[in-house]
């Protein structure tokens, strides 16, 4: 028994080193459901010298095996005496009325709580027990569902979670056998749990008929191969080709135009994911984007909060004007500047007269005739001011057409009211009722500083 108990870790210290590398001076928050899978993870991590803490989060889906499940953990925790944190969830009433499977939206909130965990705990390493035979299913269900090269790919042994935490798999190089095989040796207690058996899910029916005539070491290999295939030549060409399409929300009609229609479709997808969060990155969704190329200048779609719309060179990506006009505006006062994109808006107020009206960072105005604190928000379709200058109002849209201003560029200018009025058109226009006179006494300017 200690040969295979030896065997295993070497094996897992081996895959770590090569795979998913984590330092042996970080601490790890370990995900521990109860399952032998987690529980065997934990136990090898600590004998190979990790500083361990635990996690475990209760979807109270099972009633009594859920707070059993619980249970065991805590006595785990508590006998190797490590940090524990245990996270109530219910996971029905998160699912209510989303139109998503218990099952997804768990999977959803174990990830939010790992990382909000990891993030409050000050650990830069989350990690998780998939082993071999979870890839193999993960590629064929991927592969049901219609999926690219990325899905073939299935998990990666390391993945980030967000910012600076990653998310490892230390025992994808292993498979169920072998870690029950493990966790039989070293006398290690878990519970079952039966749902993994309840064919009403998709991936319990593959388990129970499907992989018993498969071979899960091969299906992990081919997905590992798609991986160093994704990894080492087609992410370096999307990510290339991204940057010659995208300036900006934008992308550039020529160049989708040039592209074969794969890879055109595929910077697409690339496009929603950066873009349009919470929008599906599917192929369905990029061919409706694509057929605005043919489409003409003008023309749009919506897509949830988001609108995709054809300029005469790019396809622009930005918020619908019902999201943009649930915008908070920001206050601007002399102790408070206000961020906008690039930079931040700043207010000086002086008695002083100005030596130039002259201002290549802003503009100077009568401050007798402002309403402080002024607003600060972005430009909404339909706003209109009144230019220095000209004798009747114009619309921002036209204004900012006139100066030349990209469409891609457009939907990030910012705008500075005083009550319910345009004083400036943030790097570009200010309004023709606050301008300086010979009767001026107090001067305020309006400034853009570059971040």
């Amino acid at each position: 028994m200690k040969n295979l108990i030896d065997t295993f870790r070497d094996r897992v210290a081996s895959y770590m080193k090569r795979s998913a590398p984590v330092g042996q001076d970080e601490r790890i928050l370990v995900g521990v459901s109860g399952g032998v899978d987690s529980v065997a993870l934990l136990d090898v991590l600590v004998i190979l010298g990790y500083e361990c803490e635990v996690v475990h989060i209760n979807y109270h889906l099972r009633e009594q095996e859920s707070v059993a499940d619980e249970t065991l953990v805590r006595q785990l925790s508590q006998q190797r005496e490590l940090n524990l944190h245990v996270k109530q969830i219910s996971a029905r009433t998160h699912a209510a009325g989303t139109g998503g499977s218990v099952q997804m939206i768990a999977r959803d909130l174990r990830y939010a709580a790992f990382t909000e965990i990891a993030l409050q705990q000050g650990l830069s390493t989350v990690a998780v027990a998939h082993h071999m035979d979870d890839q193999a299913e993960s590629l064929l269900l991927n592969l049901n569902r219609g999926t690219g090269p990325e899905g073939l790919a299935a998990m990666r042994p390391v993945r980030p979670l967000k910012e600076q935490i990653k998310l490892v798999r230390p025992l994808l190089g292993e498979s169920r056998a072998s870690i029950q095989a493990y966790a039989t040796a070293r006398n290690l207690k878990w519970r079952e749990d039966r749902s993994n058996e309840d064919t009403k899910y998709l991936r319990s029916r593959l388990r129970a008929s499907v992989m018993p005539n498969l071979n899960a070491e091969t299906l992990a290999r081919s997905a590992r191969l798609v991986a160093e295939w994704v990894d080492e030549v087609i992410r370096p060409m999307i990510d290339k080709s991204f940057s010659d399409v995208a300036s900006g929300r934008s992308l550039s009609i020529v160049h989708l135009t040039q592209l074969p229609n794969v890879l055109a479709r595929r910077l697409v997808i690339e496009a929603v994911r950066k873009w349009l969060p919470g929008s599906p990155a599917n192929e369905a969704l990029a061919e409706r984007i694509l057929a605005l190329v043919d489409s003409q200048t003008g023309k749009q779609i919506e897509v949830g909060e988001w609108v995709i719309w054809r300029d005469r060179t790019h396809l622009v990506f930005t918020a619908s004007a019902k999201q943009e006009r649930t915008a908070e505006t920001e206050l601007l006062s002399e102790s408070a500047a206000v961020a906008v994109p690039g930079g931040q808006v700043r207010l000086y107020l002086t008695q002083k007269e100005p030596s130039s009206l002259a201002d290549p960072e802003g503009v100077w105005l009568d401050a007798e005739k402002l309403i402080l604190p002024l607003t600060v928000r972005r430009w909404l379709a339909g706003d209109r001011m009144r230019p220095l200058g000209m004798q009747g109002t114009k619309k921002i849209s036209d204004l900012l057409t006139d100066d030349a201003v990209p469409a891609q560029e457009r939907r990030s200018v910012s705008v500075v009211c005083s009550g319910s009025m345009i004083a400036w058109v943030v790097g570009h226009r200010m309004a023709h009722e606050f301008r300086v006179t010979p009767s001026t006494q107090q001067y305020a300017r309006l400034y853009y500083e570059q971040n």
